[in-house]
């Protein structure tokens, strides 16, 4: 073979010796050819045209399907997606139209007929909903284009896929049929020109031996240089000799590559670069997972946070080592997991509160966004974006304590402004009472002195009168003694003296006791101003409230007593008249219309016991208990303030004592008071 050619010569070289052969072979495959021409006319025309616009249609009914769903996921453009859904609905109608125009040369039997009215009865409702798609996407109606591809494109879809699938598999049949034909006569063809193609192909096969040598000798040198190109060679040679234009110019090709790939490899290192920065400056930890959840990559602030090396991650599933437990102890399934979800149906997922657990076994609160990632239209894994929320979580704890502490203040405070209120009515209340008293202490002490005195003066008076009539009888005069006689029957002398006596021991009776409610009335009023505790007749004190309350008392109930002695109790004895006071005026609310109210004391070891029982309404459970919450009453409103028994409870809880109280709706209420003999701390404090 002569040298120096070059590959275009020694291939027209070839051509010009084939053509010889093929001239001769040429006439006889002429003949054969008419029949085998109308054979393969009939399947390209007939048979392959309408089944290529079949697939188009199909093919873009796919595309639309794809292309929807894409826009959902955010792997398109919102803006561009409405005119390619316009475009590729043109295309549907395009095909169609062209698989009608053609499909009528080969349609044979009732059944493509049959499928191709079903589908024209479809077509308008695939025009509607790509209609109706193009204006969601062109809205970026997310929601609209998620119910078009749930709802009707889930209607549309069997139908027009099944008879797409159907028509084809009936056009395959009629290929088959076609193609058995154009063998038959591809065969005659081939017997014919077998014998002349054979002497043609000894003939050329010498030449092409020699073209194939020389062709696979540059094959090879191309080759080489290629290798040299993969492996980062930056200057290529491939030698060749004058008049090897064709290889001369691979040359130059493969040289312009090399010098292409080592910049595109400069710039992909370059962006490498710029990405590991951008993972190593995020404040947040990052991971990500493959299709099966082992870890791919994963940055150094998520690193940092679990104690981990990123050589002891790598190849790891993730669940097992980040994510296998929740906060509470509790296993963690995998089939439970958001991030696993996430990797199988890619569906963005975030969650707050659940922790991820670092390398030595301690466990840390995060919030987490899982994501899906994605090649082209699959999904192969997902990233895990998370950041500690132990601050954060500490500060709502704070928060929430401190609402805690404010919400208590402010019942505190409430109590003691309701304790204030009462204290303050009561030393009003004392201080008035004592003013009265001590104002009706004085006329008292002059009105006995003076009642003393009348009655020594009534006594002498008498005793001059017994003089004067002993003296009128002892004269003779008869018509004087009868003067002083009836004198002595018109006065009624007798009685007058008689009932003189009586009204003065009944006055004298009046002002003990008028001393005594004052006295009940100064001790009752005793206020605790020395804020230090002293020993108290709790009896006397208890008789002296009832004494006070006497006119409120009377009208409602009968008062029955059941004193047992009591030791003397170190306390004040203003806040325990206080109790005894409210306990009082609830058992006589409690009251409908005439009751009786038992109070009765005993001794119980080193304490004493005040009972006051009523025969009122009683109590529901819930009553019971919130008796003495501040604010809490059952009385109407208006008509009570719900601070007795709160500010009750305090006095007594201050002094160390309590309450047991028994009730029951139409049985009753007793209450009892316990109190230490010797007082309390917090009292004497």
């Amino acid at each position: 073979m002569p040298r120096g050619l070059s590959i275009r010569r020694y291939l027209a070289l070839q051509v010009l010796l084939t053509g010889f052969v093929m001239l001769a072979l040429s006439l006889v495959f002429v003949f054969s050819q008419q029949h085998t021409d109308r054979a393969e006319q009939r399947i390209f025309d007939h048979e392959l045209a309408p089944a290529t616009a079949l697939r188009e249609v199909e093919r873009h009914l796919l595309s639309v399907q794809t292309r929807l769903q894409a826009e959902l996921l955010g792997t398109e453009s919102a803006v561009e997606e409405p005119e390619r859904l316009a475009v590729e609905g043109a295309r549907i109608r395009s095909g169609w139209e062209t698989f009608k125009r053609e499909h009528l040369s080969w349609v044979r039997g009732t059944e493509e007929a049959r499928l191709i009215a079903d589908l024209e009865n479809e077509l308008p409702a695939l025009w509607h909903f790509l209609e109706r798609a193009e204006t969601a996407s062109r809205n970026n109606n997310g929601d609209d284009l998620a119910r078009l591809l749930r709802i009707d494109w889930a209607g549309l879809q069997p139908v027009l896929f099944r008879n797409l699938s159907e028509l084809a598999t009936l056009q395959e049949h009629h290929i088959g049929l076609a193609r058995q034909e154009l063998q038959i006569s591809r065969h005659h063809s081939i017997v014919a020109v077998g014998s002349l193609l054979a002497a043609g192909m000894v003939l050329l096969g010498g030449f092409a031996i020699g073209l194939l040598r020389y062709v696979m000798r540059r094959i090879v040198m191309v080759e080489n240089a290629l290798d040299q190109v993969a492996a980062g060679a930056g200057a290529v040679g491939m030698p060749h000799r004058p008049g090897e234009t064709e290889v001369a110019r691979i040359a130059d090709a493969i040289k312009r590559t090399a010098a292409h790939l080592n910049d595109s490899h400069e710039s992909i290192t370059v962006l490498m670069r710029r990405q590991q920065t951008i993972l190593e400056s995020l404040a947040e930890g990052l991971y990500g997972v493959d299709a099966e959840g082992r870890i791919m990559f994963s940055n150094p602030a998520g690193l940092a946070m679990l104690g981990y090396a990123e050589h002891e991650v790598l190849g790891l599933p993730a669940h097992a080592l980040f994510h296998h437990h929740h906060a509470d102890g509790r296993p963690y399934a995998l089939a439970d997991c958001p991030i696993a979800e996430t990797r199988r149906t890619g569906r963005v997922s975030t969650r707050v509160g659940e922790v991820f657990f670092r390398k030595d076994g301690s466990s840390l609160p995060v919030e987490y966004t899982s994501a899906p990632l994605r090649d082209a239209e699959k999904s192969f894994g997902c990233v895990v974006v998370f950041h500690d929320i132990t601050e954060r979580l500490e500060q709502d704890r704070l928060l929430r304590d401190t609402i805690t502490e404010l919400q208590a203040t402010n019942v505190r405070l409430g109590e003691a402004q309701g304790q204030l209120l009462q204290a303050e009515k009561l030393a009003g209340l004392g201080q008035l009472a004592a003013g009265v008293a001590h104002e009706i202490n004085n006329p008292i002490a002059f009105i006995q002195s003076d009642i003393g005195a009348f009655e020594k003066y009534l006594q002498d008076i008498f005793t001059l009168i017994d003089g004067y009539e002993t003296l009128i009888h002892r004269q003779s005069d008869g018509d004087l003694r009868g003067a002083a006689t009836r004198l002595h029957d018109d006065a009624d002398l007798d009685f007058v003296r008689n009932d003189l006596h009586t009204l003065i021991a009944e006055s004298r009776d009046g002002l003990r006791r008028i001393a005594r409610i004052v006295a009940d009335l100064k001790d009752f009023s005793r206020v605790d101003d020395g804020r230090e505790p002293a020993e108290a007749d709790l009896v006397q004190g208890l008789e002296s409230t009832l004494n006070v309350m006497h006119a409120t008392i009377a009208d409602k109930a009968d008062v029955v007593r059941d004193y047992a002695p009591l030791p003397a109790v170190r306390c004040h004895a203003g806040q325990i008249h206080q109790v005894f006071v409210n306990l009082l005026l609830n058992a006589v609310h409690a009251i409908g219309h005439r009751g009786t109210i038992t109070v009765s004391t005993r001794q119980s070891g080193d304490e004493v016991c005040i009972e006051i029982r009523d025969t009122g309404r009683g109590m529901e459970a819930h009553e019971r208990q919130r008796m003495f919450d501040p604010f809490f009453t059952t009385k109407p409103v208006g008509e009570g303030t719900g601070l007795g028994l709160s500010v009750s409870y305090s006095i007594v809880r201050r002094h160390d004592g309590r309450f047991e109280v028994d009730s029951a709706p139409g049985r009753g209420t007793a209450v009892r008071v316990w109190l230490p003999i010797k007082g309390s701390a917090s009292v004497e404090d």
